[in-house]
């Protein structure tokens, strides 16, 4: 054997050995397939695996949660409401021979998954009315003794149903669309898992968002008045309870300032009795000084007789 065939052996045996095994990472599952035939059930143990060289060839499949985006579309509610709907929905390889046989790639899979989807989700959506696809709960918004309910204030009416009635049903429908996508997944056989599904957005079109919008801005004045009437009431309740104690105070105040007068009074009427108690004619002398002083000034001219009691004083200045 010459040099050169012994190197080109052992390059063809080393492509051949390199040919013959694959690593399979933690994240990847894999089929072996023979002749354009797959081999054997689905590898899913994470390592380096063995196959046939030339003949074999191996395909790999993701084991993680995948995401699908549908596309928004226009869907018409049970109350005539157009509206812009956009889901989301997560899920995952359960089989890859089956996967490979029925789709073969991930790209087969999200066309599947558009097709019974976004089926799914306009048939349901569209038997039911817009309050229940909005809401999650049958919780109402409660401003003073009116309940609103939300879809009242959020999306304007109800569709004719009682504000008190309208009940939501937004993670039961998504429940829904995802049991019956599963169904039919494993009726197709495809190997597939759907986790979960979800609208990710929900809006009116544009045609009629901006009466959306005056409504919710005229229900929105609505309630901003009625707390503008209950705050104007609560003013006049609390001016009527300062003018009330207002009063209170002053006619307190004023009786207190008669008392207080009387007895000032009671005491100066006692202190000027006993005063005249003890010397009359002081007393005497001291009232009519100061009768002199209220009656008497430099412009007028005082006329006594002489049995006057105020002249009586008078003749003994002389």
């Amino acid at each position: 054997m010459t040099r050169s065939f012994i190197i080109a052996l052992i390059v063809v045996l080393l492509l051949v050995l390199l040919g013959s095994v694959y690593t399979l990472p933690e994240w990847q599952q894999a089929i072996v397939v023979q002749l354009g035939s797959p081999v054997g059930a689905p590898v899913t143990a994470a390592g380096l695996h063995f196959k046939m060289p030339l003949i074999q060839k191996v395909y790999f499949f993701d084991r993680r949660v995948l995401e699908w985006d549908g596309d928004p579309e226009v869907i018409p509610t049970k109350d005539s409401k157009f509206i812009f709907v956009d889901t989301y929905a997560r899920w995952q390889i359960s089989n890859a021979l089956t996967f490979y046989k029925k789709v073969a790639n991930e790209s087969g899979a999200q066309g599947r998954l558009d097709d019974i989807l976004d089926g799914l989700v306009r048939d349901t959506l569209s038997a039911h009315t817009l309050p229940e696809i909005v809401r999650s709960s049958n919780r109402s918004m409660v401003l003073g003794e009116e309940a609103i309910s939300a879809e009242e204030t959020a999306l304007g009416d109800s569709g004719g149903q009682s504000k008190q009635d309208v009940v939501g049903l937004r993670g039961k429908l998504t429940e829904q669309i995802i049991e019956s996508a599963q169904k039919k997944l494993n009726e197709q056989g495809l190997g597939i898992r759907l986790i979960d599904l979800r609208i990710k957005r929900l809006n009116y079109t544009k045609k009629v968002l901006q009466k959306v919008y005056d409504r919710m801005i005229s229900q929105q004045l609505r309630i901003a008045e009625k707390y503008r009437a209950l705050g104007q009431g609560k003013k006049a309740e609390i001016a009527g309870q300062v003018t009330e104690e207002s009063k209170r105070i002053n006619s307190e105040a004023y009786r207190k300032s008669q008392k207080i007068l009387g007895e000032g009074e009671a005491t100066a009427t006692r202190i000027y009795a006993e005063a005249y108690q003890r010397d009359p004619e002081f007393y005497r002398l001291v009232e009519t000084l100061k009768t002199y002083e209220r009656t008497m000034n430099d412009k007028g001219v005082l006329m006594l007789s002489t049995d006057s009691e105020l002249y009586r004083y008078l003749s003994k200045l002389r």
